[in-house]
């Protein structure tokens, strides 16, 4: 459920302005609207929000595996901040960062000075130099290709030196002073490097060896992570704070702000208030208003909520809270979707090990550690039902297998594929027929609650429509109930849809929007045929799993006595196929639940119900679990 909340107004004298957010911290149950944080308080404090996550961030890059003895260094967070000076910590981490940054970037071009030089050898600036100031020449150094030595001046005096294949290369030599004249574009000068290339190399040697030492300390210094994430959480609640403090809207001696507190939390915010002197109103949010949600639910359906926080969802304060019907179907989705009970066995197992561990470490089981094993448990409950087990042909099954499948949609049955594709038609329309009755309840008693009676007659008939088209026309043909139905939710849709409560001018609104009403008419089908992905994946998975046994039984080959006598070879490579493609398919049928299983729920249903998921969640001003030093 969504839990209803109270807007209030909470005005302070200007004196408390800066008690006063910690004491709603304290309290830890009011949203404060965000506002826009100024001052120098405010700016040091996003300064070091800033460089700390540079810092943590970057040191990520250099975790390594420790022994348990290095990991166990601190006993808690606490002990940790009480021995090491997080700020010097993050200063030396940057200023390494800097330092290392600066000798990568001389790394750089000094190795691209050694493969511009190294193919010349020793020579080098001074070297050239001595040699000119010594015979009163001027020496410079070209390269081209062989065929260009031919266009030289005749009054060049040049000394050719050694050269790559097809290259060449010359001294020219001039008076003390003077330029070389003559020489086309072809001729390309060579500067020599400031020192030798032998200087050059142990430079960079030495450079390496440097940055070898850095990156040591960074590994080294990676164990301090969760101490520098905790003082990155400290900083971002003093910031919260500080936004409040300085963003505070103020009138003479008068400070202000506004916010959201759970209606049941209301008693509370008041007696507070009353304790400090401040003066606080409370009302109902209008429809204006976007308070944030916050979503309570029973351990049962509170499982779902992973799958929410993985999508970044929130229902808007004023949508429906829907985690009990997008359990439930999703659950159904991804077990037809997985398909096979061998897969399902494989993540029920996972689940409760994992489980199994948690309580073993003493730790509380995750509401996904439970979705993952109900997930599995259906998908194991669907693969007996379907004689579906790691792809394994039905009559390979054992007999226990065989009798508990469902005859009619086991891979015995002819009609197995119809039945399966007629059973996703009718969990489309039961989906989608639960939306429009939530929104009936809601719209009942206003007219417009006869639009939604006219969406299930729509529903009705489009399943109708959708059996014959796609699943078998002679078994499900078009009945006259199914026409009247749709030509009955048309006009219901039609005509109540844009209900202003006046039958004329509803009449007009909806001939101004009768091409969407139209189109969504026709979506109708479309939404109950999208529900057909739940077999076309399924089966898709299936075909691969057959395909791979098909190969591991062909490599196999020659019966169990021609295994013993020499295809053990043969058998390992069976194995690892087996093992391989199996573990692909099931990832990429994990991937299939994300996109398509989600989707119905995400799209279909939610579109249907009218929901768009503009919502933002409920996060009061509270204080950590466990304490903390500021880091002011």
């Amino acid at each position: 459920m969504i839990v209803p909340m109270k807007k209030f107004y909470l005005i302070v004298l200007d004196k408390d302005r800066e008690s006063a957010p910690e004491r709603l911290r304290k309290l830890g149950v009011a949203h404060v609207e965000e506002l826009q944080g100024s001052g120098e308080t405010y700016q040091t404090l996003e300064q070091k929000k800033a460089d700390a996550e540079n810092v943590y961030y970057f040191l990520s890059n250099y975790v390594e595996k420790e022994s348990k003895s290095k990991r166990q260094a601190f006993a808690s967070l606490e002990d940790a901040k009480a021995l090491i000076d997080v700020l010097s910590l993050i200063k030396e981490i940057s200023d390494l960062k800097r330092d290392f940054d600066s000798i990568a970037e001389n790394t750089a071009q000094l190795a691209r000075e050694i493969e511009r030089v190294s193919s010349w050898g020793e020579i080098f600036e001074s070297q050239i130099e001595y040699i000119g100031e010594k015979t009163q020449l001027s020496i410079k150094l070209y390269e081209t290709y062989n065929a260009e030595l031919k266009n030289l001046p005749e009054e060049i005096q040049y000394i050719r030196i050694a050269a790559p294949k097809g290259k060449a290369r010359i001294a020219v030599v001039t008076e003390q002073g003077q330029e070389p004249q003559g020489l086309s574009a072809s001729f390309q000068e060579f500067m020599p490097p400031q020192r030798p290339l032998s200087m050059l190399r142990e430079e960079l040697e030495a450079i390496a060896h440097r940055m070898k030492n850095i990156e040591a300390k960074f590994r080294s210094r990676s164990k301090y992570l969760p101490l520098i994430k905790a003082f990155i959480d400290d900083v971002e609640s003093d910031i919260i704070l500080e936004r409040l403090r300085s963003g505070m809207l103020a009138h003479e001696q008068f400070a202000y702000l506004m916010g959201y507190v759970p209606a049941r939390d209301a008693e509370k915010l008041k007696q507070i208030a009353q304790k400090y002197g401040w003066a606080v109103a409370l009302e109902d949010p209008s429809s204006e208003d976007k308070p944030p949600t916050l979503v309570e639910n029973p351990p049962a359906v509170r499982i779902i909520k992973p799958v929410f926080d993985f999508l970044g969802i929130v229902p808007n304060y004023n949508e429906y809270e829907i985690s009990f019907w997008f359990l439930i179907f999703f659950v159904l989705f991804s077990a037809m979707i997985f398909g096979d009970g061998g897969y399902g066995l494989v993540i029920t197992l996972g689940a409760f090990f994992s489980i199994f561990k948690a309580r073993s470490n003493g730790k509380k089981v995750s509401d996904a550690q439970k979705l993952f094993a109900v997930l599995g448990f259906a998908t194991v409950l669907w693969g007996a039902l379907t004689g579906s087990w790691f792809g394994i042909a039905y009559n390979y099954l054992p007999s226990i297998l065989r009798n508990i499948s469902l005859p009619w949609i086991n891979g015995q049955s002819p009609d197995s594929e119809n039945n399966i594709k007629a059973l996703c038609f009718l969990i489309g329309f039961i989906q989608l027929s639960i939306a429009h009755i939530k929104n009936l309840k809601r719209d009942f008693p206003n007219p417009k609650f006869l639009s939604q009676i006219g969406s299930l007659f729509l529903l009705a008939g489009m399943l109708n429509l959708s059996l014959n088209l796609v699943v078998d026309s002679k078994r499900f043909p078009i009945e006259n109930g199914a026409v009247l139905s749709i030509g009955i939710g048309f006009v219901l849709v039609f005509v109540f849809g844009n209900w202003t409560g006046r039958f004329g001018s509803s009449i007009l609104e909806s001939l101004k929007g009768i091409i969407s009403i139209f189109l969504g008419t026709v979506s109708v089908f479309a939404d109950i045929v999208s529900y057909i992905r739940l077999w076309a994946v399924g089966l898709a998975g299936l075909a691969i799993s057959q395909t791979v046994n098909g190969m591991a039984s062909g490599i196999l080959g020659g019966g169990f006595a021609a295994f013993v006598v020499g295809f053990i070879i043969k058998a390992l490579l069976a194995v690892t196929l087996l093992v391989a493609s199996h573990s692909l398919n099931f990832v990429m049928t994990v991937l299939s639940i994300l996109v398509h299983g989600i989707r119905l729920n995400m799209l279909e249903f939610s579109g249907h119900l009218g929901m768009e998921w503009s919502g933002y969640k409920y996060q009061p001003l509270k204080e950590k679990d466990t304490p903390s030093a500021s880091v002011k």
